[in-house]
């Protein structure tokens, strides 16, 4: 839960109740003139939409049934219910009203295109308003985030929820202004225009953290929004997918069986993967000579808050181990081997700690981290931590980044007593609201929600997602600087100081380079120290013969006109793009023509990558009253160096006719 004091008063005018801080639509009602209350008028003074064709007003939201989610997407626990909201949404239909009210905490947050990307990579398809001023904040005196508030069709405030874990008291609560209200409340539909419609197709998802296999020369991305994990050759070349494109479950087994959900932080040693499997809330590693999945921590639910502090003499603090597979995690974020390669230190994000996976006794236990969201440093249970996002060890130190503190923290075993103590020790951060973009030493500098972390002899660098910069701390100096970006999003390769990122979340080191995970860019971009550039990694699919069947689904598909075609004679056939785009020189794009029989259907020709380079080509002569299926794929970039790149497939059925179309051009829009 997050606190921020402003607007502690209640609108009386708007009859809220006090904070308790702790199937088929229905038949619509008959049409009637919906009183507009004070609520229906707070939650519609800001005009920034998403998700609708326009700014609702208050007589769009008179006479429902609403539930308004205050929420900032940095914040762990507003992740946690949008599981809740979905289960809702899907349960009550239309019959229920979902409005997002983000007040981001942080300015990067504020932004209404950082936003819309977090509706993108959530998945969130009811409306959001920008409260970038608090305004609907402070109307409904709001103190924190996650806030529900539940209104019935009269616009009164019926119940207020803070934090997690109030799915049931929301069913219940809605089903009793479903009764109450029957035949009395509307459900016709808003003026919708999804977020995810007008997205343009990309080849990755929101990709979340790397990992550098040095051994097999491969990167591993986990590519977030794509539920999947994807290993490549350090030219961009796929080589390997683990999970299934778009595919989110919680399943063990063979690359094409398993399933991941939101995976996030990577680990590798000995031709294994770990994997933070997040929003399963689960611990994995792949196998890859195995070609296996398995879990090895988690039971696939939510742990609810933290493991609380232990009882025992504080110089000794004895650290009760739980059996892995059998205790619960919370949205583990990302893997290092810490202190050695014997156990895995775990950033549970969910529950502000970090966690330590034992590999000969297959336990669970506390490495750091009371549960109190702060940022106190020591011993555990002393040490308070703030959203874990980003781990890397070096020197018998294990960086940390705390998002929500935006800080910089470093885990270290120091002798006490007679013991060794794991204790905490801040470098860069001060406190929940204290961030900003400023070069500097500790108490001066300034990071602005952090999420990645790579240390070694040169340095720690950071992925400062919120700045969309990559910094770097000096453990000798205390002195944090800017390597790369200046605080502005954006997707531009060149020398540093003009390089431009878009929340970055992940940093490491390959070879004599660095790779970062450009998140909200949806791009993994390369460091060069020794020309001081950034480029954009142009990510390619291995070339594969083609399929002497049509395909049963293609990727991003749009399907043409049906088309007649003239018999007897070549045909010209031509791709357009729009001005400033290319197809991908590297990527497999192709086009197949089928002839279409009873008995099934054959293919006549394949015109491979190096033929549509051209963009011109020519179909074969057809056959009067033929039937055929033209099917291509197209890789395309934008030209330059920023090397933008999507991905779209069209279809079309084809015949052959005396009177036939002599030729055809198809059209890429971006």
């Amino acid at each position: 839960m997050r606190f921020k004091n402003i607007g502690l008063l209640f609108t009386l005018t708007l009859g809220l109740a006090s904070t308790a801080c702790s199937p088929p639509n229905s038949s619509p009602a008959p049409k009637q003139a919906w009183q507009v209350s004070a609520a229906h008028q707070a939650l519609t003074r800001e005009t920034q939409w998403l998700n609708t064709s326009r700014p609702l007003k208050p007589e769009d939201l008179a006479g429902r049934i609403l539930l308004v989610d205050f929420w900032t997407y940095c914040c762990i626990n507003c992740l946690h219910v949008m599981p809740d909201l979905h289960r809702l949404e899907k349960e009550f239909g239309r019959d229920l009203t979902v409005i997002g009210v983000h007040s981001g905490k942080f300015d990067n947050e504020r932004d209404l295109e950082n936003i819309r990307a977090a509706v993108l990579r959530y998945e969130i398809e009811h409306p959001v308003v920008n409260d970038a001023e608090f305004k609907i904040w402070n109307a409904f005196g709001t103190r924190a985030w996650p806030t529900f508030l539940l209104i019935n069709p009269e616009g009164e405030v019926d119940r207020v929820y803070s934090g997690e874990g109030h799915y049931r008291e929301l069913r219940e609560d809605i089903l009793r202004l479903k009764k109450d209200y029957a035949g009395k409340f509307r459900s016709d539909p808003l003026p919708m225009a999804l977020e995810k419609e007008k997205a343009p197709p990309t080849l990755l998802g929101f990709p979340g953290k790397l990992a550098y296999a040095p051994d097999l020369d491969r990167v591993f991305v986990s590519d977030s929004n794509r539920h999947r994990i994807l290993g490549l050759q350090p030219d961009g070349t796929v080589v390997t997918e683990i999970g299934k494109d778009g595919e989110a479950g919680a399943r063990d087994g063979s690359f094409s069986e398993a399933r991941f959900r939101g995976p996030q932080g990577l680990l590798y040693a000995d031709k294994k993967l770990y994997v933070a499997d997040t929003e399963n809330h689960l611990l994995r590693v792949v196998d890859l000579e195995a070609g296996k999945v398995s879990t090895i921590a988690g039971t696939g639910a939510q742990a609810v808050g933290a493991v609380p502090p232990l009882t025992g003499d504080k110089r000794e603090r004895p650290l009760q181990r739980q059996p892995a597979l059998q205790t619960p995690l919370s949205s583990p974020w990302d893997l290092a081997f810490y202190p050695d390669n014997s156990t895995i230190a775990i950033a549970m994000a969910g529950a502000h700690q970090l966690w330590s996976y034992d590999f000969a006794t297959q336990t669970l236990s506390v490495l750091a981290g009371n549960g109190r969201e702060s940022i106190d440093d020591g011993a555990y249970p002393d040490n308070s931590l703030s959203q874990p996002s980003g781990l890397s060890a070096f020197g018998g130190k294990l960086y940390f980044i705390d998002s929500e503190t935006s800080s910089l923290r470093e885990l270290a075993y120091v002798p006490d007593y007679k013991v060794l103590l794991a204790k905490v020790r801040t470098l860069i951060g001060t406190g929940l609201f204290d961030f900003g973009f400023k070069d500097g030493k500790q108490g001066v500098a300034r990071l602005q929600h952090p999420l990645g972390v790579w240390a070694e002899a040169s340095g720690v660098y950071i992925a400062d997602s919120y700045n969309h910069a990559i910094r770097r701390y000096d453990p000798v100096t205390g002195l944090l600087s800017t390597v790369a970006g200046n605080g502005t999003r954006g997707r531009e390769d060149g020398p540093f100081e003009q390089a431009r990122f878009n929340e970055p979340n992940a940093i490491i080191r390959v070879g004599e380079k660095f790779y970062v995970a450009d998140t909200n860019n949806h791009a993994i971009r390369v460091l060069d120290p020794a020309t001081k550039t950034v480029s954009t990694l142009e990510l390619r699919l291995p070339s594969a013969a083609p399929s002497a069947r049509p395909a049963e689904k293609l990727p991003n598909l749009k399907t043409r006109e049906r088309l007649a075609l003239a018999a007897g004679i070549p045909i010209p056939w031509s791709l357009q793009l729009p001005e400033g785009w290319k197809l991908n020189a590297e990527a497999p794009s192709a086009l197949r023509l089928f002839e279409l029989k009873p008995e099934g259907a054959n293919l006549l020709r394949a015109y491979p990558r190096a033929e549509l380079l051209a963009k011109q080509l020519s179909l074969p002569a057809l056959q009067a009253g033929g039937r055929y299926l033209l099917q291509g794929t197209f890789y395309y970039c934008r030209e330059g160096k920023e090397a933008l790149c999507f991905l779209q497939s069209a279809e079309a059925e084809i015949s052959g006719a005396k009177e036939g179309a002599a030729a055809v051009s198809w059209k890429i829009d971006p």
